[in-house]
């Protein structure tokens, strides 16, 4: 059984770096034992000179990643 995307939570918040910022995301779960466990932190994904589009990135890229691999 896959687990459902809506069992992962996605943060999107932004780093500062150079005047602009850094799009990444963490994606967890909960582990078998109640604990937030990793799943994937991304790199770098792009450079923005806005916040909200930073996070808006970020969200869009890890709902993409959860959607290829868990549909």
């Amino acid at each position: 059984m896959q687990p459902s995307t809506t069992s992962f939570r996605i943060d999107p918040t932004p780093r500062r770096a150079d005047g602009e910022y850094m799009a990444h995301a963490r994606i967890s779960t909960n582990g078998a034992d109640g604990s937030e466990t990793d799943v994937f932190i991304s790199g770098d994904l792009a450079g923005f000179d806005r916040r909200d589009e930073a996070v808006a990135f970020a969200r869009n890229w890890a709902q993409e990643w959860l959607h290829v691999r868990f549909g």
